[in-house]
């Protein structure tokens, strides 16, 4: 069975600079198209992206 390596990468909220975030996932089986690829959910408040109680935030793959 094939393994692929998939880096979700996103723009934090800081300021006055943003700075680049990212996140890797091995996914299980073949990726063809976007489909095979799930969303990831990370803590908004960490990257000051979100309010501390409702801070869950979605990656959502777009290229691949």
């Amino acid at each position: 069975m094939s393994r692929v390596k998939a880096e979700y990468i996103w723009i934090d909220g800081h300021m006055p600079t943003a700075k680049l975030r990212s996140k890797t996932k091995i996914i299980d089986g073949e990726v063809t198209s976007l489909e095979n690829l799930p969303d990831w959910g990370f803590d908004g408040s960490s990257t000051q992206q979100a309010e501390g109680h409702f801070s869950d935030c979605l990656l959502k793959p777009v290229c691949f």
